[in-house]
């Protein structure tokens, strides 16, 4: 069976931290980070089906998924609208440090 690969979609100064710390990690604000299994190749397709509050312009993975630690959600649950967007991207969530495989810029 083909591993599942996940990614996770920021903005300019999250891609600084990650960058800068060879880490994805939880900032002061934030108790969860979320990742996808879905790979887009634009930032508006990852605002749109991820209801994310603003347009990335970068994609970080693949990750493995068991480079990854376990999430605390179910495994993957459909993203509901929000945002004034409509959701339909999968997603999870974990507490813990996930550390850096590939960052790159998305249009």
């Amino acid at each position: 069976m083909a591993q599942v690969m996940f990614y996770r979609y920021v903005d300019d100064f999250e891609a600084a931290l990650i960058r800068q710390n060879r880490r994805i990690e939880r900032g002061p604000n934030q108790s969860l980070k979320w990742f996808t299994p879905d790979r887009y190749e634009n930032g508006l397709d990852a605002l749109r089906f991820l209801a994310m509050r603003y347009k990335p312009t970068y994609r970080v993975g693949p990750i493995p998924s068991d480079e990854l630690p376990d999430f605390h959600y179910p495994p993957l649950r459909v993203v509901g609208s929000a945002n004034n967007q409509p959701g339909g991207g999968l997603e999870a969530a974990t507490t813990e440090i996930v550390y850096l495989f590939d960052i790159t810029p998305i249009p």
